[in-house]
């Protein structure tokens, strides 16, 4: 078990500890067990079947694990990585992220990733026509439509005729999760998908989870959680991930919190700056009165420079 910081008396520890005690379990979007739960890959063709609504002969049946997770660049990257993506024996390739922190313009961030995965799929050599399509499906803890315009958890993007709404191409496709957005319903009423935007929301209550116990894919996926924190090894990635969070939203927030003294202070700087062009303009009219100066007397014996003089007349009523 690698640990990156010591369990005993660490308040941040603790509070993630809290955290799952009072949820009852653990975050099904940490990166760690995302990773662990859709390895299962009859988990994850259930899950891609349902949210792309693939049945009949579009069925996802089996899939191909691709290794496309990047190295971390900066500290955002540290907490928003590529987690999961595979690739179809119909040649598409689909790019599962989880994203938990909303600091970056995630419609342009799934966009790179999507562009990334399409240019790599083309070998030298090989032809335009060869190209399949890219699905980029991102699961997010927070909403990045307003409500008032998109009140559905699930909203997909494809690039479409503007005239009649009508897809042009199969080649791109996004879909975004917000789960914030997923209002509970009961089991009974809820769609394949749905289910499985409750399970990563954690809207879940006991009675439901354990009637989805009898799911052989869903009542896997539960297990799966629930005995997840009992290796040492993924006890260790859960925190470590947790904390990479953590420590990243702290760094966040002092940055704003810098920043907004910076502002003010820049705030304070063009105030004196102003009061004092007020002041220069001040001396150039009691000139101007008192002394019968001219503008161009005024500037001259208030020694100011000559190329400034265009700037500061046209201030002068």
């Amino acid at each position: 078990m690698n640990l990156n910081f010591d369990l005993k008396n660490n308040t941040r520890v603790n509070s993630i500890l809290d955290e799952i005690s009072s949820m009852g379990h653990i975050s099904t979007t940490n990166d760690a067990f995302a990773k662990k739960l859709f390895s299962h890959k009859e988990i994850l063709i259930d899950f891609l079947n349902s949210i792309l609504q693939r049945e009949g002969d579009n069925l996802i049946s089996d899939l191909v694990y691709t290794d496309t997770e990047q190295h971390a660049e900066n500290s955002y990257e540290k907490i928003s990585r590529l987690d999961i993506c595979c690739q179809l024996i119909s040649g598409e390739q689909i790019d599962i992220e989880v994203q938990v922190s909303n600091d970056l313009a995630w419609i342009g961030r799934s966009l790179f990733y999507w562009s990334k995965l399409y240019a790599g799929s083309l070998v030298k050599g090989d032809s335009y026509s060869e190209l399949k399509p890219v699905i980029c499906i991102n699961l997010m803890k927070f909403n990045i439509f307003k409500v008032e315009t998109q009140k559905q958890p699930h909203t997909t993007a494809k690039i479409c005729n503007i005239k009649d709404g009508e897809p042009i191409t199969n080649l791109l496709e996004l879909h975004f999760l917000e789960l914030q957005k997923f209002k509970k319903k009961s089991l009974s009423e809820m769609s394949r998908a749905e289910k499985w935007l409750a399970y990563f929301s954690g809207k879940l209550s006991k009675r439901e989870e354990s009637a989805m116990l009898h799911d052989n894919i869903l009542g896997k996926a539960i297990n799966i959680r629930n005995e997840f924190m009992k290796d040492p090894d993924n006890y260790a990635a859960y925190l470590n991930r947790e904390m990479e969070i953590l420590d990243y939203k702290s760094m966040m927030k002092q940055e704003r919190s810098e920043g907004r003294e910076e502002g003010r202070e820049e705030g304070r700087a063009e105030g004196r700056a102003e009061g004092r062009v007020e002041e220069r303009l001040d001396n150039i009219k009691n000139l101007m009165i008192n002394k019968k100066f001219t503008v161009e007397e005024a500037l001259s014996a208030l020694g100011i420079p000559e190329e400034n003089w265009d700037s500061i007349k046209s201030k002068i009523k």
